[in-house]
């Protein structure tokens, strides 16, 4: 062989070496990324604290023990006191008017003096206006956006406050502008358009007074007598779907008096249902969500199971009031059956992992246990960390996991964290992986 075929040889040779050396290369360089290193391809959340609830949703009756008052004075009625006030025996609950134009001049009396009052106060304060506009404009807008979530939150026993407190802000706004013009000369002509008023409306023809104490309500709807509150632990599925109001004329009674502390609310529910019911509890929530935004608490005085019956009663008793609750009769309710705090976690980061342990036995010998455990996967670093968790709430589509569970609950003992990042997806998620 000459030198130059030799010389072809050997080039040759180390061609198809390092050929081979960069395509071993290349696929150690793909075990590597695919079992090791991973890909970016993984999304993470941050768990957080969260809170979720066993909701049983019904049609309640509001029972009351209740006493009509009667319209002893005949003529146009204006109210003394509001739904849900609470009023003495011998109180003044209404007066008489002779005629519809006494009440509209009363009514505009009333306006006037609020006003009038609320004039003078802005009067007052006029000196001590020194913030500057856009501090002004930035309390306003605070107030605009307080009174409307008070409206589309149905607060109504709240919104007038809030209603309130944004006027002011209105008029002070107008004030420092001077588009309010003189005080004083608004002042003056409402007060003599309220004493002109007062002057020409008469007398009051009479008066209406409670017979009771208890908390007033100007409506009447024929349940008032149809229940007795003795008999209710008593009452079946059958009675509740019997129940109807009685006539009732609405012109003779200028409402009703509710009377003793507390109220019920009967509930009929399916028998599974009423067996989530702590027949001993006297600390549950219920809500009003169509009436009132606030919780109410209450307790169980009965659960009455029909024999043969897949349907059982449940009675609350309540004792909170306030004008939203006075007006109800028969509401869709919420009873909150469980609370649960803990980890909120997206469903789709859950995985099943099989974990390894040593055991010891009291003389000493050691084995080996293994088990598959549901978890997820957390970025620790630049690797993922397999995580039991304590699920003691399940959702749709998240779930609520215990930050402490006692000891003994995980096969491992590591759960996961507050702040915790946890893979929600990604492929080939495994415990120890390394991720770029």
């Amino acid at each position: 062989m000459t030198k130059s075929e030799t010389r072809k040889t050997i080039t040759k040779r180390i061609l198809i070496g390092v050929g081979i050396t960069l395509a071993l290369a290349y696929i150690v360089f793909l075990f590597i990324t695919t079992n090791f290193l991973g890909s970016n391809n993984i999304s993470t959340e941050i768990t957080y604290r969260a809170t979720a609830e066993d909701i049983i949703k019904t049609t309640g009756l509001v029972v009351r023990n209740e006493e009509y008052v009667d319209a002893s004075a005949s003529g146009v009625l204006v109210y003394n006191v509001s739904d849900g006030d609470k009023v003495t025996g011998g109180g003044t609950i209404a007066t008489v008017y002779n005629n519809e134009q006494d009440v509209v001049s009363l009514s505009r009396i009333e306006e006037l003096e609020k006003k009038i009052d609320f004039l003078k106060s802005l009067s007052g304060a006029s000196n001590s206006f020194n913030v500057g506009i856009d501090t002004m404009n930035s309390q306003l807008n605070d107030k605009l956006i307080f009174f409307e979530k008070q409206l589309n939150a149905r607060s109504f026993d709240t919104i007038g406050d809030a209603e309130e407190d944004l006027m002011t802000s209105v008029y002070r706004k107008q004030m420092v502008t001077g588009q309010q013009g003189d005080l004083e000369q608004k002042i003056a002509a409402l007060e003599a358009e309220r004493d002109s008023l007062q002057s020409s409306t008469g007398k009051p023809a009479g008066t209406i007074k409670s017979q009771s104490s208890g908390y007033f309500v100007s409506s009447v709807d024929g349940y008032e007598k149809v229940i007795d509150t003795s008999k209710l632990d008593r009452m079946t599925y059958d009675d509740f779907n019997n129940i109807t109001p009685q006539e009732v004329d609405a012109s003779a009674h200028v409402g009703k008096i509710i009377k003793g502390v507390n109220w019920y609310m009967v509930c009929p529910l399916t028998t599974d249902e009423a067996a989530n019911i702590n027949r001993n509890s006297d600390s549950i929530t219920v809500r009003m969500p169509y009436a009132m935004s606030e919780d109410i608490p209450a307790k169980v005085v009965s659960v009455n199971q029909s024999t043969g019956s897949d349907h059982t009663i449940v009675v609350l008793q309540c004792n909170y009031m306030s004008t939203g609750i006075s007006r109800v009769r028969k509401e869709p309710i919420e009873i909150v059956v469980n609370t649960y705090e803990g980890l909120k976690i997206s469903k789709k980061a859950l995985h099943d992992d099989e974990l390894e342990r040593t055991v010891t036995d009291k003389n000493g010998n050691t084995t080996t246990e293994k088990k598959t455990v549901q978890g997820v996967y957390v970025e620790y670093g630049n690797e993922l960390v397999f995580k039991e968790v304590d699920i003691i709430f399940a959702g749709d589509d998240y779930i609520i996991c215990n930050e402490t569970p006692a000891e003994g609950t995980l096969f491992l003992g590591t759960t996961v964290t507050l702040y915790d990042k946890v893979v929600v997806e990604g492929g080939d998620l495994f415990n120890g992986k390394l991720i770029q």
